[in-house]
């Protein structure tokens, strides 16, 4: 698994770890049933307070997306196709929206915005 968090990115260290091991899991690059390391690993290797990453375990697992075994570890869940697909189009269409508010917010009318995405997926 690799983390990393950037200090003075804005965003907090924890939801920083929850993005990365949530696009990791959604992408199958973490398979369902898998252990995730030890807190105490993880924060130790990317520098947070154990609190930190017990927060983004937490919130994770909140999520549905983790498990906590008691006396074992946490786990990525074994996620059904369907439910794999809704998280993936949910972690993509919550950013998207955001950005097209703000498009719209600037003035940018729905063809222009559309040119600016299909430039993106250009580059």
């Amino acid at each position: 698994m690799r983390l990393s968090v950037l200090p003075n990115s804005g965003v907090p260290a924890y939801k920083q770890i929850c993005e990365q091991i949530t696009a990791q899991i959604l992408s199958g690059e973490i398979e369902g049933g898998s252990p995730l390391p030890p807190i105490r690993l993880v924060a130790k290797e990317i520098g947070v307070s154990i609190i930190t990453v017990r927060s983004a375990w937490d919130a994770l697992e909140a999520e549905g997306l983790i498990v906590t075994r008691a006396g074992s570890g946490c786990y990525a869940l074994e996620l059904d196709p369907g439910r794999l697909e809704a998280l993936r189009r949910k972690a993509v269409t919550e950013p998207l929206r955001a950005f097209t508010g703000t498009a719209r917010n600037l003035g940018f009318g729905d063809s222009e915005i559309i040119a600016l995405v299909a430039e993106e997926l250009r580059k």
